[in-house]
């Protein structure tokens, strides 16, 4: 049923245009009509009417609400500029704080290498003190074992030389006569 009722609807607002200009003319440019001169006083008072209203009510509003946005805009440029430079001055401080960092671990890391490179050639120089201290007392003990040793092979020399030469000849040999032999060779 409602199609019907637009399908309807629709050929009759089709057909009143041809309706109206079956005379030859568009009916709302007849001025010798008496309804059209009303009609453009009216429209003249309306449009006049709502240039006054647009004009002192309407525009002043629409007015007021973009200075009031271009002022908030204004504002917030303003609070972001400001955001904005404290957020570089915090970046600068960051990376201030961090670079200082850095010299300070730097430094503490080298006054640390500093420290044991020290120690150790303290403990290198008492190490190599106590090793030649060692090394000297053992020199000693060497030298006094040597003394011993040589200071012993004389005895031994005459006693294998007086046993040699009694196997060789079958006869003693005076131990005077062999020392004064072995005083002449180490001379």
């Amino acid at each position: 049923m409602r199609r019907l009722t637009l399908g309807f609807t629709s050929i009759v607002l089709a057909l009143m245009p041809s309706a109206a200009m079956a005379d030859g003319k568009l009916p709302q440019m007849d001025f010798a009509d008496p309804l059209t001169g009303a009609q453009v006083v009216w429209m003249a008072v309306i449009m006049i009417v709502l240039y006054l209203l647009m004009s002192r009510w309407g525009l002043p509003q629409i007015g007021a609400v973009i200075e009031k946005r271009a002022n908030q805009i204004a504002v917030d440029l303003d609070s972001a500029r400001q955001a904005k430079a404290k957020a570089e001055h915090a970046v600068a401080e960051l990376n201030l704080a961090i670079r200082n960092a850095r010299e300070a671990s730097q430094n503490a890391i080298a006054e640390a290498i500093n420290a044991a490179k020290a120690r150790a050639r303290e403990q290198a120089a008492e190490l190599n003190a106590r090793l030649n201290a060692q090394i000297e007392q053992a020199e000693h003990e060497i030298d006094a074992t040597r003394a011993q040793a040589i200071a012993s092979l004389p005895p031994v020399a005459r006693e294998v030389t007086v046993s040699l030469m009694l196997r060789l000849t079958g006869e003693h040999v005076d131990p005077a006569k062999i020392d004064r032999t072995l005083a002449t060779m180490t001379a």
